[in-house]
């Protein structure tokens, strides 16, 4: 094996190994959806969760009513992936302006799915009085 073929394996294997640890679509989601599923996997789905469902990540999931619209608007969601927080990093170079929106698009469609309620989490307080 020549230097140069060996140096190509390196890379192929190496781009093997980074693909490979992202956690992969297990939902499939029509058409319209496809491209903001792809975009979050590639760049959120690490800390998020496969399929934005969360569950042991550093990260919540996003298909949880805190992060329904009513709660957590389009807009919010925007400049917290952008720009990032205290506990996000910022992912303005990861991603372009329609590809956040494609994923934003993504995840409100999984929400939608899911039948989220606003305020499902919280306890039937009104049964008490």
């Amino acid at each position: 094996m020549t230097q140069f073929q060996t140096y190509i394996f390196l890379v192929a294997v190496m781009l093997i190994a980074l693909t490979s640890c992202t956690p992969k679509p297990t939902i499939s989601v029509p058409a319209e959806f496809e491209s903001g599923q792809n975009h979050f996997h590639r760049v959120c789905a690490n800390c998020h969760g496969a399929d934005a469902l969360g569950k042991q990540t550093r990260a919540p999931g996003l298909i949880d009513p805190e992060y329904l619209f009513e709660n957590f608007s389009d807009e919010e969601m925007y400049k917290q992936i952008v720009e990032g927080s205290d506990k996000m990093p910022p992912q303005r170079n990861k991603l372009s302006d329609p590809e956040v929106a494609e994923i934003i698009k993504y995840i409100r469609y999984s929400q939608n799915s899911a039948n989220l309620i606003v305020g499902e989490d919280e306890s039937d307080d009104d049964e008490d009085e």
